[in-house]
């Protein structure tokens, strides 16, 4: 069968749903490359090592003149790596998922003439694809309304989803059971890939403000920066949990996310489709730091129905 280069990087909001389809291309016989920078090989997985391919990576970063000089600088050498690797592989087609590292490879293979795909996670497009939208020959979006598309692009949109792990989709294929009215309350916490330092703070404070009954009833389990985690540690020990278990990372996921019966998160485009499929009540908190609210939007896609609930930081 065909080998399919993938191209994601920076976060694994971009490499998790590259990793979720290039295990469904793999189990269908193709080959498979990823080609990422070091950040975004921190989420590679269980992918081949020996089919990961790390280039450099620099962005259209706004700031100083030297700081926009410095992302050129290195996304042009990226490209001079992507272009290398491709004509050395000779895939049968790209695909991108979006964040920096994507676009060297994105823009390599289209000016080899190699059919491309860009795959938007977001409800509102990213700047780097954005970058390589106007020649790439497909874009394939996750929500129903992409916004940010070049005119020049928009008759090459189709809406597809989110590509997400198999046992997560699983976990929706068995039916949701509500706690019993004095019964465990499964709270799990999460804050994506990178974690997320506001639950730190934001958690022990806000179950202080339950009963003594309530947190007697609830059984936590929270994703915490390890920078944190014995501070976290000490202060949920004062609050008469019934139990919780903190840790900066878990490889059994898609058990925890079965067992739960609320999540709070951030609202990734990853986290939204993923608690979607697994039939999950959420309650968000989007990062605040996007100009464009790009994490708010997401959450809309549950909200809007009333399948979640979104907090603003800083919300009383």
């Amino acid at each position: 069968m065909s080998l399919i280069t993938l191209a994601a990087g920076g976060t694994g909001g971009h490499v998790f749903p590259a990793l979720a389809l290039a295990r469904s291309l793999s189990a269908r016989g193709h080959s498979l490359r990823l080609v990422t920078d070091h950040r975004g090989l921190a989420f590679a997985g269980d992918f081949d090592p020996a089919g990961i391919d790390v280039i450099s990576a620099g962005g259209l970063v706004s700031g100083a003149p030297h700081r926009r000089a410095a992302g050129l600088f290195r996304l042009a050498r990226g490209y001079v790596q992507a272009r290398s690797l491709l004509r050395r592989h000779k895939p049968a087609a790209v695909v991108g998922f979006g964040g920096f590292p994507s676009a060297p490879p994105m823009l390599a293979a289209q000016h080899l003439g190699l059919p491309t795909l860009l795959h938007e996670q977001n409800g509102i497009m990213g700047r780097a694809n954005a970058f390589v939208s106007r020649q790439v020959r497909q874009i394939s979006t996750a929500f129903p309304q992409l916004e940010g598309v070049p005119a020049s692009a928009q008759d090459r949109v189709s809406a597809v989803g989110n590509p997400i792990w198999a046992d997560i989709a699983a976990v929706g294929e068995t039916a949701f059971t509500p706690p019993k009215p004095e019964g465990a309350l499964n709270l799990l916490v999460f804050g994506g890939s990178q974690g997320a330092a506001v639950f730190a703070s934001l958690l022990p404070a806000a179950l202080n403000r339950l009963s003594p009954a309530e947190r007697a009833r609830l059984h936590l389990v929270a994703q915490i920066r390890d920078e944190s985690r014995a501070e976290t540690e000490a202060r949920l020990a004062t609050l008469g949990l019934g139990r919780h278990e903190i840790a900066p990372f878990f490889s059994d996921m898609p058990q925890r996310l079965a067992a739960a019966h609320l999540v709070l998160s951030r609202s990734g485009a990853t986290t939204v489709h993923e608690l979607a499929a697994a039939g999950r009540p959420a309650i968000f908190v989007p990062l605040s730091v996007h100009r464009d609210d790009q994490q708010g939007r997401n959450a809309r896609l549950l909200t809007d129905p009333g399948a979640a609930l979104l907090v603003r930081e800083g919300a009383d």
